[in-house]
């Protein structure tokens, strides 16, 4: 017994480690068969590519390879490989996501325990691992997971090379921000101000080898970034699959277009094809900014998250759906809504562009839990003292500056993309707290520099204020959650008096325990909702709601609630029954129309709008000679979005119109997967 607390004594912090390691991936991983397929899109697309080489390198959405899907290779190539190596199922598309996001927690300890103490790495990884967007993200096959990994990467090889003085650490820095391109494009960019920066203050070498690393560092980042991309722009565009959410085919115009500019400025704002109303803009100055309740306005006046009367949020239905999620079936345009739906005027997903957007309901939740600790830690924790310390503590505020302004002002984003806030934030804080304890500790030691723990007290006391005026919102957690949040740390405010006048080591480390884990007790909560729910598998969020409503489904139909998976439609069933080898078993406007039916069967579907529904991958010419091939025979008009009204003049005039009686018989008449979501038409091209 003995050697083994000796055991644990000398290998505290790795056991610590290990044990935060195990948590992290349990949040990630638990019950992941819950979630389904997850994003029906992207499932569509692994299934496609694990059926040729040539669908597996371009990415391709649908096995005949007809239209490709909207982002670049490499995450998709991983979930793919995981697939070829498991088989077709779920958890195994999510669980690289979920491996990269409990290696991110390693990095994350490895990244802060090197400069500001095995403590500090530990409450970082900690604080990492309970953030909600990033349990969300590392539960879903969204691809923002792996790209969290290889930055965090990057930053390693980036702190190295200002360590050591070698260039080729800083190339390898280059390299993996450049396979980051590949996991989500100008996304993984967003750190290149922290990295440049960083780089040309505290490298050791004269001011012109600097600026000559980092030219030479760009052009490789430029090459391993576009290397795909430009294969992809000059291979010839009838032998691969049309470039979804374009309208030139160009994959060129998707990383500047629907992956670039329309981040920053709204979808159709960009020079993409925008999408009808994907949500309408929120009342008010679009701040939605928390406050707490006096009683002269209701939950449902600040609080768009906020559960109604049955236990839903009023942003989504009582289907389970997400308001932001659902779409209009007319032109995208509401009275209410003057922007016609376009995200660019802010939606009830993220709200308007404010310097509050990261404190209001909807965003509060996934990631901004410690973001006033974070921010409150860089003045009180920077040192004059030129260092690889004070180095890494500017690189990590400029991540975090530079992230929160593009999330507080872009015109179009996902909840879960502020994954990319969570490495920062952690870091921050564990530095914050550990050197709020130190100050604590040496007070009495060296009788000075009494003001800087204090001020860090006061700020991380002011957050978990915020944090109770988040939880106040939700009636159904006042009356359990407050009293653990506010008991916890009232004893460690306590047992923080004692230490003052008393100063024995271990009062001041329960105290510094019990106010970090009163920190932890509503993020964690969030956390688990994903676990113990089940998200909206196309734009996932953390919420009380996921678990109160017990109705929120998986996302089905691209972020509708859709039936278990052994259910198969009417229609599916009529398509398989009439099926003719070699055509498309359907095609469609859109991918949500499509996605499942790739996914029940792997058979051939045509989606010609893409995702948008707005691709122009079919003209009415290349329709007549698919039609004449036999690859055309069942098609939908959905009349949803923007119909090319040349191709729905021809269907009409030349494709038979089947009855709906002959699809919507049986038991599973209701359970018309996409469709019965969107409404239709079915037509059949007859030979």
């Amino acid at each position: 017994m003995q050697r083994f607390f000796v055991f644990v004594r000398k290998n505290k912090y790795f056991i610590a480690l290990f044990l935060i390691s195990v948590l992290s991936f349990g949040l990630n991983f638990y019950a992941i068969s819950n979630n389904g397929t997850g994003n029906e899109y992207y499932a569509a697309c692994v299934k496609s590519m694990t059926q040729s080489l040539k669908n597996f390198f371009f990415v391709s959405f649908d096995p005949a390879g007809m239209v490709s899907v909207d982002k670049p290779p490499l995450g998709l190539w991983v979930q793919a490989i995981f697939v070829l190596i498991f088989g077709y199922h779920g958890w195994a598309m999510m669980l690289p996501q979920a491996l990269t996001g409990t290696a991110s927690c390693i990095l994350i300890y490895i990244l802060t325990a090197k400069y500001f103490g095995k403590p500090a790495g530990l409450i970082s990884s900690l604080f990492f691992a309970f953030t909600p967007a990033v349990v969300v993200v590392a539960r879903n096959n969204t691809m923002d997971m792996q790209l969290v990994f290889v930055l965090l990467v990057s930053v390693w090889f980036l702190f190295r090379s200002i360590e050591k003085g070698k260039w080729r650490y800083l190339f390898a820095t280059a390299v993996f921000i450049g396979l980051g391109f590949n996991i989500k494009m100008l996304q993984a960019y967003m750190i290149l101000p922290a990295i440049a920066l960083t780089y040309l203050i505290y490298a050791k070498e004269k001011l012109g080898r600097r600026f000559l690393a980092g030219i030479l560092s760009m052009v490789i980042l430029l090459g391993v970034s576009f290397a795909w991309v430009l294969v992809v722009e000059f291979y010839p565009s009838e032998n691969r699959p049309y470039v979804d959410s374009t309208s030139n085919n160009s994959m060129l115009e998707l990383v500047i277009g629907h992956n670039g500019t329309e981040r920053l400025f709204g979808q159709g704002m960009g020079g993409g094809k925008g999408i009808g109303n994907v949500g309408t803009p929120p009342s008010g100055d679009g701040t939605n900014a928390l406050k707490i309740p006096d009683g002269s306005n209701t939950p449902g006046d600040n609080m768009p998250g906020k559960p109604d009367g049955n236990g839903m949020p009023d942003s989504q239905d009582g289907n389970g759906t997400d308001g932001f999620a659902k779409r209009n079936r007319d032109d995208g345009r509401r009275a209410d809504n003057p922007n016609g739906g376009v995200i660019g005027g802010g939606g009830s997903e993220i709200g308007n562009a404010s310097p509050l957007r990261l404190w209001s309901s909807n965003l509060y939740g996934q990631g901004s839990w410690f973001l006033l600790f974070a921010l409150c830690s860089i003045p009180l924790c920077l040192r004059k003292k030129r260092s690889m310390q004070q180095g890494a503590l500017v690189f990590w505020t400029l991540w975090l500056v530079v992230m929160a302004v593009f999330f507080s002002f872009a015109g179009f984003y996902h909840r879960y993309y502020l994954c990319m806030l969570a490495p920062a934030i952690a870091v921050l804080c564990g530095i914050g707290i550990f050197e709020m304890y130190k100050g604590f500790k040496e007070r009495k030691e060296k009788k000075s520099d009494y003001l800087r723990p204090v001020l860090l007290l006061i700020a991380f006391l002011a957050n978990i204020g915020l944090q109770i005026v988040c939880v106040f919102w939700y009636s159904e957690l006042v009356a359990w959650m407050l009293p653990v949040i506010a008991g916890a740390a009232g004893i460690g405010i306590l047992l923080l008096v004692v230490f003052c006048v008393k100063t024995k080591q271990g009062v001041l480390l329960l105290a510094a325990t019990l106010l970090v884990l009163s920190s932890l007790v509503a993020p964690a909560y969030w956390a688990l909702t994903p676990v113990m729910g089940s998200p909206n598998a196309t734009m996932p969020y953390a919420g009380p709601e996921l678990i109160q409503s017990g109705k929120v489904g998986r996302g089905g139909a691209f972020g509708t609630q859709k039936e278990p998976q052994n259910a198969v439609s009417g229609l599916e069933q009529y398509l398989l029954k009439n099926y003719k080898a070699g055509s498309f078993l359907i095609t469609a406007q859109r991918s949500a129309t499509v996605a499942q039916y790739i996914i029940d069967t792997g058979l051939p579907c045509y989606a010609y709008g893409g995702f948008l529904g707005t691709d122009n991958s079919l003209t009415q010419e290349k329709l007549k000679n698919l039609v004449s091939e036999g690859k055309i025979t069942y098609f939908l008009l959905s009349g949803e979005g923007r119909q090319n009204d040349e191709i729905a003049s021809y269907v009409k005039e030349n494709a038979v119109k089947i009855d709906a009686s002959e699809y919507n018989s049986g038991g599973n008449s209701g359970k018309t997967g996409a469709m019965g979501q969107m409404g239709g038409t079915l037509y059949l091209f007859k030979s």
